[in-house]
Formats: structure tokens, C-alpha cells, sequence
């Protein structure tokens, strides 16, 4: 399913609204999971890699 940046961003809100609102257990992993998914999936379609190297500093 393609889902647009702006869609991805209101299902992800969603998401979290209804995470902090649940009482129960098992359908706030739930949530939880599908947005772990989503944002490592985001991760690895954008093309970049961020490494920040703070030995540098």
C-alpha cells in the first residue's frame, strides 16, 4: 500500500492517540509494534543513512 509522507505522519498520531488511551495491554502492543514498523521502514526508504560521529567534538 503507497501511503503518502502527510498520510504516514496522521496514521502515526493516530496511532499513538489511541496507544495512550487504551487500558488494555495487548491492543497497545499492537499499536506499538505497527509503529515501530512504519518507522523503520521509513528508515530504509529515504535513501540516506544517518551516522553521526561525535568523537570529533
Amino acid at each position: 500500500m503507497n501511503v503518502s509522507k502527510n498520510d504516514q505522519v496522521i496514521i502515526e498520531q493516530a496511532l499513538r492517540i489511541a496507544s495512550q488511551n487504551s487500558t488494555d495491554y495487548q491492543e497497545i502492543e499492537q499499536y506499538e509494534s505497527v509503529l515501530k514498523r512504519m518507522n523503520s521502514d521509513d528508515s530504509k526508504n529515504d535513501g540516506f543513512r544517518y551516522d553521526y560521529d561525535d568523537s570529533s567534538l
